[in-house]
């Protein structure tokens, strides 16, 4: 039985900058406008917190027969069984990765999901220990 394995999502300097960014122009529209309602600051307050827990909780967990995946308050369990391919990739559709540097995880279902583990080459040697894999 393996131990669980957490692996920390890599993050490009470009993500935070993108997000934080724009909610902190965003705020500073709001909080310049003279017509803001009650509910503009919670929208904004909620987008804050949002990103900040995407932030602080992105990462990936490999177990002896799962992986989790964490982005925030969103999150997947695969089960290793299900599991069929795990390859590099750049692609920028809207994942639970703050890389680009990825690895597409295709499951034998069809789903798959773009994870970016900063230690991406010790994350494919436990996986590939744990799984399955073609």
């Amino acid at each position: 039985m393996h131990q669980p394995i957490r692996f920390d999502s890599r993050v490009d300097w470009w993500i935070p900058c993108l997000l934080f960014g724009g909610l902190a122009a965003g705020t500073a529209e709001l909080l310049l406008r003279a017509d803001r309602q009650w509910y503009d600051l919670i929208g904004m307050l909620l987008g804050w917190m949002l990103g900040i827990s995407v932030f602080r909780q992105t990462y990936y967990e490999l177990t002896s027969t799962t992986l989790h995946v964490r982005c925030g308050p969103f999150w997947r369990v695969i089960p290793l069984s299900d599991i069929r391919a795990a390859t590099p990739t750049r692609n920028p559709l809207a994942s639970m990765a703050l890389s680009l540097d990825r690895i597409a995880i295709k499951t034998r279902q069809g789903r798959g999901v773009l994870i970016s583990p900063r230690d991406k080459s010790g994350f494919l040697a436990a996986l590939a220990q744990r799984a399955d894999l073609e």
